[in-house]
Formats: structure tokens, sequence, C-alpha cells
């Protein structure tokens, strides 16, 4: 009972078939590392394991939550700890969410909970002063984790600010204290030359279309409320601006392509410098990749 390996890259970069022979080679089941996949019914935009595919190998943690529910790495986690518990079986990791694999190896920081009065004066000071002035004061509170985080990381930047405002201490020492991660776990990192990827990006956008996404779109419109977490999900907001007429199909599917490339770009940037693993290049690899990867774990 434990994880083999993980396997990572970004959206579209190809990792489920090579997922599956390396799943059938150890006898394993698969984790789904995904922070999109998790939603029920939002099945062909975030790409979740087809119905094949979970006959050919079981899949854990996809299309399980409900769509106006919220789950974060700390839930992942625990996830993953009781499945670790309950199953008699192996498993690999395998998707996109590299925030997920970070707690899973990590812990979580031991951070105590941040104040409703905190949350509310960071959030004034974004509407007040804005993005600029909130990522130069939390470079003042913390200059070592603002070295990893982009001037444009809304999120992560207003977490430093909370952070450091309700403890009085740098969010980047209290990553360094933290519990309940498994350690070392063999990753590869899955990736392609940028051209070749962001055409598979384009063409893999324009294959959902064509296999029913705006049917989806359709359906779940009917019983899922529209502030749903789950619409935030790349291209679901999008397909309904759509069928609304504010857009054009056209320009849908050019701004959902748009997207997915730069959440990808995302995606490598944060592998890259945040997860230690040996990188792959997909265009490169012998046809012995599986028993290549098999060799190192």
């Amino acid at each position: 009972m434990s994880i083999r390996l993980a396997l990572v890259g970004p959206t579209a970069v190809g990792k489920t078939e090579l997922s599956l022979s390396l799943a059938e080679s150890l006898g394993a089941e698969i984790i789904c590392l995904d922070s999109r996949q998790i939603y029920k019914g939002f099945r062909i935009g975030t790409a979740q394991p087809t119905y094949e595919e979970r006959l050919r190998v079981p899949h854990h943690l996809t299309d399980f939550l409900l769509p106006n529910e919220s789950f974060s790495a700390g839930a992942f986690l625990t996830a993953v700890h009781e499945l670790l518990k309950n199953k008699g079986k192996d498993f690999i990791l395998v998707g996109g969410t590299g925030l997920y694999l970070q707690v899973l190896v990590e812990g979580l920081p031991k951070i105590p909970e941040i104040s409703e009065n905190v949350r509310v004066q960071v959030t004034e000071m974004y509407l007040n002063k804005g993005l600029y002035y909130c990522y130069e004061k939390a470079k003042e509170l913390d200059k070592k984790a603002l070295e990893k985080i982009s001037p444009e990381d809304k999120q992560r930047i207003l977490r430093v600010l909370e952070v450091a405002l309700e403890t009085s201490r740098p969010l980047s020492e209290w990553q360094q204290e933290r519990e309940g991660g498994l350690g070392f776990i063999p990753t590869f990192f899955l990736n392609r030359p940028r051209d070749i990827l962001y055409e598979r990006i384009n063409n893999r956008a324009k294959a959902m279309f064509e296999n029913g996404w705006v049917e989806e779109v359709v359906e779940l419109e009917k019983n899922v409320p529209q502030d749903a977490l789950a619409w935030k999900s790349i291209g679901y907001r999008e397909i309904l601006q759509m069928k609304k007429g504010l857009i054009s199909k056209e320009s849908c599917l050019f701004g959902i392509k748009q997207e997915t490339r730069r959440f990808a770009k995302r995606q490598l940037t944060w592998f890259r410098h945040q997860i230690s693993g040996k990188e792959i290049n997909l265009e490169e690899a012998s046809q012995a990749l599986v028993q290549e990867i098999l060799s190192q774990i």
C-alpha cells in the first residue's frame, strides 16, 4: 500500500496513455492529481478519465465532488491518506495540479486560521490600492516568499499578506514547519517543445467541442447553480457566454485555446521551480519509456 510514482505535466502533454501503461505494469491504481477533474458531471471540459479508461485501471479522486463544493490541498492530503489506509493496493499519481503533489510530499504548513478581520483588511487593501501595491507590501513583509510569486498572482500575494498580518511571521517561515507529508515520491515531469504542446492544446479544445462539450454545458446548466465553483474550470463560462449569444463560437473557441495555453505555461513554471523530479521530453522519448521509468523507481 504505497504510492509508487507521480506522473505530472501540463494539460494536453500526453499523460493519459503513459499513466495507464505504467499502472498496468505495476498492478497499481491511479489517483488523479487534478483540482478540476474532481467535479461531478464536468467531464469533457476537464478531460476526466473516460469510462473505458476507468475500466482499464481504477481511478480515484475524480468525478466525485458536487459542483458547488470546495476541495483544498489539505482535503486532498486527507483523502490520499484514507486511500492508503483502506485500500490494499499500490497507486500512482497522475495530473497537473502541482500544489497537490507538493502538499502530499511535504505536508501542510502549521499556519493558524486567518481571522475575518485580517481577511477584510487585506481585501480592502487590494480593492483600494491595487494588486501592485499589495505585491510591494508583501515583498516588504516576506521577501523570500515573493521570490517565487508572480506580480500577477493575486491569490498567493494576498495569502502572504494575510499570514504576515495575522501571525507577525512570514509565510516562508511557516512553510518550513509542515506535517502530514509522505516524503519523497519518485516524480516524472512530462513536457514537449512549446509549439508542439500549444498545437496539442488547440487540437484538443477543438475535439472537445466536436465530442459534446457544448451539450455537456447545456445539461449542467439545468441543475448546477451559476455560482458553483466548478464553473470556474477553463472553458465552461465561455461556453455559457456563447449560448447566451454574447460571443460567437469562433471567439469562444479562440478564448478557450488562449486561456488553456496560459494555464499550461503556469503549470510548466510550477513544475520547473516547485517540484523535484526528472523531466521527460515526450518528443524525444524512446518506445521503451515505460520500462525506463519503472527502472528508476
